[in-house]
């Protein structure tokens, strides 16, 4: 190194991947799982059952094949005489970030059954959340399937049984009638391009949102979005409340806090201003006065730390902010489901009253005309 003119900054250890990690993917558990793992290594360490023999017990308990194999990883490492959150670590790829940091908290300050229930309530939370979001969603996309589905029906299989009848007459067809057979014959000669072309447009988007710009483009207009917009940026602020309060009240400082809050709120933006939150942190800034400058989260948020910064009760502020704001986001979705379902039957109604106005009008001209 020094022949090549270079200088050692940093050097950590690279712990070897055994086979078993390797078979584990980078696939995260689900969520619901870790918080019923969580639920029942507190409890059975609340009992006053020993570590290694907790997790013998959970062992015999566990369904899931991916972290059944990581609690026995973690199993051999302690009988090696390795810390739990230190075993933990090696599973990070399938773990979330935030499970490790607690463990390491509470093992060093010997409330590892709180911190494990505190992270149990955690992900119940997110759980509760993506439900509420995934039934918001479940009617829209039905909705829209029946309607493609419709619409395909009606243009592959009604609107060509009519072509016929149209061409045997003399009188000019209207103008939306035109554009009807056009689409009609669109769809029946050439379904193949245009099926090639919807899978190609969708492989495009999905190389452009997994790209890092066009995810923070995407990210960034989901809090625009008209109707969901709202909702959106209350999921985010709950999320990133409820993970500050449960990670500051087992005593992680509050840049690990921020660090680990900015991966756990699923938005790039979010995550960017996360960033600089906590680098304005580390100058000497206050928190709620760094979150007011990133102007992401609402008005609220920025009141309730300040309030628990001031007393000395940050984690129990943002434990009530985050509560105040799943309301609030609940709320917000039954608001927008209300207002979905009505506009989705209008659109569907226009679009049926369309196509059957295209096959009706010349028919209605030609008697008529007789």
């Amino acid at each position: 190194m020094r022949s090549k003119s270079l200088f050692l900054l940093d050097i950590s250890e690279i712990a070897p991947k055994s086979a078993i990690d390797i078979s584990l993917g980078s696939a995260k558990i689900p969520k619901k799982i870790l918080a019923v793992f969580c639920t029942q290594f507190a409890s059975i360490l609340k009992a006053g059952v020993p570590l290694i023999q907790a997790l013998n017990i959970l062992d015999a308990q566990i369904e899931n094949k991916k972290l059944k194999k990581i609690v026995q990883t973690v199993y051999e490492e302690l009988q090696r005489g390795k810390g739990l959150s230190e075993a933990f670590a090696e599973h990070e790829k399938s773990l979330p970030s935030m499970m490790i940091k607690m463990i390491e908290a509470g093992e060093i300050s010997g409330t590892l059954d709180l911190s494990l229930r505190r992270l149990a309530q955690h992900f119940e939370k997110e759980v509760k959340i993506n439900k509420q979001v995934k039934s918001a969603m479940r009617y829209p996309m039905i909705v829209m399937i029946v309607t493609v589905i419709v619409v395909v029906f009606l243009l592959v299989l009604v609107v060509p049984s009519f072509m016929g009848f149209f061409e045997t007459s003399d009188s000019e067809l209207p103008g939306v009638t035109k554009f009807l057979l056009a689409i009609s014959d669109a769809i029946t000669n050439g379904w193949m391009y245009i099926l090639g072309g919807i899978l190609l447009l969708f492989g495009m988007f999905r190389m452009y949102k997994s790209s890092p710009k066009g995810r923070l483009a995407l990210d960034t207009y989901k809090f625009k979005l008209p109707l969901i917009g709202k909702s959106y940026i209350r999921i985010v602020a709950a999320r990133f409340a409820r993970t500050m309060s449960t990670l500051t009240s087992t005593g992680i400082s509050l840049t690990q806090s921020l660090k680990i809050a900015s991966k756990v709120v699923s938005n790039k933006l979010a995550e960017n201003k996360l960033v600089e939150v906590e680098e304005s942190i580390r100058e000497g800034r206050t928190l709620h006065a760094s979150i007011k400058d990133a102007g992401i989260f609402p008005p609220m948020t920025m009141h309730m730390v300040k309030i628990g910064e001031e007393a000395g009760t940050l984690d129990e502020m943002l434990e009530k902010a985050a509560e105040y704001f799943e309301d609030e986001a609940d709320t917000a979705i039954s608001k927008m489901t209300s207002l979905i379902q009505p506009i989705l039957l209008i659109v569907v109604a226009v679009i049926v009253v369309f196509i059957m106005l295209s096959i009706l009008m010349p028919i209605f001209g030609m008697y008529e005309s007789i």
